[in-house]
C-alpha cells in the first residue's frame, strides 16, 4: 500500500523540480548576466539551499556555470548548444506563423509577419495568413520594403537607433502608392514618438492605393526584428475600430516577441 501512496508524490515531487530547474535557467538567461544564489531565492520565492541543489544538478551536467570565485553563476556551454540547435532548426517566420493565423480568424483580414533588413535599410514580408474577406491588391513576398511608408515599415522605423533612422531617411523617396514627397524631418520624428508611446503605427494608402495598415513592432535579444501588420482596403476598416486592433496587435506581437528571445519588461 505504501509503494502505491508514494508513486505518485515522488513523480510529483520529480515534475516539480524539472519544472524548477527550466524556470531557473530562464531566469538566469533573461538576467543577461552572473547571478547569485541569493538573487535566485529570492526570485524564485526558493530557499537558499534548494536554488543551490538546483544550480548543482544544472552545473553537474553543463547546463549552468560557476564564476572563478564560485558566488555567481551564468548560462554554461551545454545550454548554448541545446540553444544553438534549437534556434538553427526553428525560424522566426515558424515561430510568427500560427501568430498571424490567429489575428488573420479573428479580424477576417490578412496579417503578415515583416522581418527587419538592416543592411538593405528594409523590411521583407516573410509569412502571411488571409481572412475570410480577400485582398483587392497584391503584397509582395520577400523582397525588400520601405521602412519609411506604411505602417510595416514605420513600426521597425521608430524603435532604430537615432543614427539609423537617419540614415534610412534620407536614402528614402517618394511614397510608392502617391508619389508624395517625404514631410519634413521633425514631423517624421513626431510621428515615430507617437508610434512609440502607443506601441503600433496606422498608415492609410502609403505603400499601396486605398490599403490601410496597422502593425506593431516585434523584438528579438538584441532590438527590433520586424513587425506584425494586419492590412485591408481603408472602406472596410471603421476608422473607429482602429485603435481595438492596434492594441490586439500590439499585445499579440509582445507575446511573439517574448517567443523570439526579447528581454522581458
Amino acid at each position: 500500500m505504501s509503494e502505491i501512496e508514494t508513486g505518485p508524490r515522488t513523480q510529483e515531487a520529480s515534475s516539480g523540480t524539472v519544472s524548477r530547474a527550466l524556470q531557473l535557467l530562464a531566469f538566469i538567461a533573461d538576467a543577461g548576466g552572473s547571478v547569485s544564489v541569493k538573487q535566485i531565492a529570492e526570485q524564485m520565492a526558493l530557499a537558499p539551499s534548494t536554488a543551490h541543489r538546483l544550480l548543482n544538478l544544472l552545473k553537474k551536467d553543463g547546463f549552468v556555470d560557476s564564476t572563478p570565485e564560485g558566488r555567481q553563476y551564468v548560462i554554461g556551454p551545454q545550454f548554448y548548444r541545446v540553444a544553438a540547435r534549437v534556434v538553427n532548426a526553428v525560424s522566426p517566420r515558424d515561430i510568427a506563423q500560427p501568430v498571424i493565423e490567429s489575428i488573420a480568424n479573428a479580424f477576417s483580414e490578412t496579417v503578415l509577419f515583416g522581418i527587419y533588413q538592416p543592411a538593405q535599410h528594409a523590411l521583407h514580408f516573410a509569412a502571411r495568413a488571409d481572412g475570410q474577406q480577400k485582398l483587392k491588391y497584391e503584397i509582395s513576398m520577400n523582397q525588400p520594403l520601405s521602412l519609411v511608408w506604411g505602417a510595416s515599415g514605420k513600426a521597425i522605423l521608430a524603435f532604430l537607433a537615432p543614427d539609423v533612422i537617419r540614415t534610412i531617411v534620407g536614402l528614402e523617396g517618394p511614397s510608392p502608392a502617391t508619389g508624395a514627397m517625404l514631410p519634413p524631418a521633425a514631423e517624421i520624428e513626431h510621428e515615430l514618438a507617437q508610434i512609440r508611446e502607443r506601441g503600433y503605427a496606422v498608415s492609410d494608402g502609403e505603400k499601396l492605393p486605398d490599403a490601410r495598415g496597422i502593425a506593431a513592432p516585434v523584438f528579438g535579444p538584441k532590438g527590433v526584428i520586424g513587425c506584425i501588420c494586419l492590412t485591408s482596403p481603408k472602406a472596410r476598416m471603421p476608422h473607429g475600430d482602429i485603435h481595438a486592433i492596434g492594441i490586439e496587435i500590439r499585445s499579440r506581437a509582445a507575446a511573439l516577441s517574448r517567443d523570439l528571445g526579447a528581454p522581458l519588461t
